[in-house]
């Protein structure tokens, strides 16, 4: 390990191993990006031997989690791995904030043997920010739950209002992804979440936070701030949602020639910025006591940046802290 780190500014640990993107494109990139912030962040950087800098604290790691492995088998055998070695240092408080494009499973396995659950919260989530035609979106669960029971889905709402709240909404509101708007849609779990759900409204009928079951494709009108679903429906609804906005940018750009006006080309890499998957800033692995943030295993250097940048704000916004004292105002306990 090279350089030291300063413990009066947030210390960011990046996992540049384990993804589908090869790190040297991702050590490069953190390099360049370190220059421009150096004066109010310090990096801590998981690779290869060959990636230790002198700019940043650097530590090579002995054993590398791939997308392939068992990860509750990976991370009990590979305790030296980049993944676990960075979430132990977290743990510590040796770092703030911790970012990884590594095997999604074994990071949220990693983050719930290290670190303790927040206040009325029995499992993590994912959750990851949505363009839509109004605003950013909060979806959760987008993929750490494959099976969950009621009180998981109204735990995930608590979740998302909390990180509403903490970005400076005010009066966040509350969708219910399910296969129709009636009540009565969807699976017996659905409907009793929809029931628990709608008493949020007992207290203020005239501004309500739950507003009901929303479908899909009415998602993107951007008239909730958070949408809540399990995370195997959660991660097709995003993943099907990424590859039909890739599909669309794709296709416009092969039709763009290379002598088109440049407020086309200008609007054109407007969108792509926006709407393609691959530059998205990462998921917050929401519900630990600590940052974690999940970039996509094929995140681009400029998706890894996205999600350094966002780990950076939360620390300097004391999201934590901040989480904690909104989940303790909007806890889902006294549905039970």
């Amino acid at each position: 390990m090279r350089g030291k780190v300063n413990h009066s500014r947030p210390r960011i640990g990046i996992d540049l191993l384990g993804s589908d993107t090869a790190p040297e494109k991702f050590f490069a990139s953190v390099e360049d990006f370190y220059d421009e912030c150096r004066d109010e962040v310090d990096f801590v950087v998981f690779g290869t031997p060959a990636m230790l800098s002198r700019k940043f604290s650097s530590i090579a790691t002995k054993e590398i989690i791939t997308m392939e492995e068992n990860p509750l088998v990976a991370v009990r055998r590979k305790k030296e791995a980049s993944l676990c070695v960075g979430m132990r240092m977290l743990q510590k408080r040796e770092l703030d904030a911790f970012v990884s494009a590594g095997n999604t499973g074994a990071l949220i396995a990693s983050a719930k043997m290290r670190l303790s659950m927040l206040p009325g919260i029995a499992r993590p989530a994912l959750l990851a920010l949505m363009p839509t035609q109004k605003k950013e979106i909060a979806v959760l669960d987008v993929g750490a739950n494959i099976t969950y029971k009621v009180e998981h889905l109204l735990q995930f709402a608590s979740m998302g209002i909390a990180y509403q709240k903490s970005r400076g909404i005010l009066h966040p509101t509350v969708g219910l992804l399910n296969i129709g708007t009636e009540q009565k849609k969807g699976t017996p779990e659905l409907q009793e979440a929809y029931k628990m759900l709608h008493t949020l409204n007992q207290n203020d009928q005239a501004s309500p936070v739950f507003l009901g079951n929303i479908e899909g494709r009415d998602v993107f009108k951007g008239d909730i701030d958070v949408l809540v679903t399990d995370g195997f429906t959660g991660n097709v609804f995003l993943k099907t949602a990424e590859g039909i906005a890739s599909f669309i940018l794709d296709q416009l750009q092969d039709k763009v020639s290379t002598d088109a006006p440049l407020f086309l080309k200008e609007t054109l890499g407007a969108l792509h910025h926006r709407l393609h998957h691959t530059d998205f800033p990462g998921a917050i692995i929401c519900g630990v006591d600590g940052i974690v943030v999940k970039c996509h295993g094929n995140a681009t250097p400029a998706a890894l940046i996205s999600s350094i940048k966002g780990a950076i704000r939360l620390t300097q916004h004391h999201f934590l802290d901040k989480i904690k004292t909104q989940l303790g105002a909007t806890s889902c306990k006294k549905f039970f």
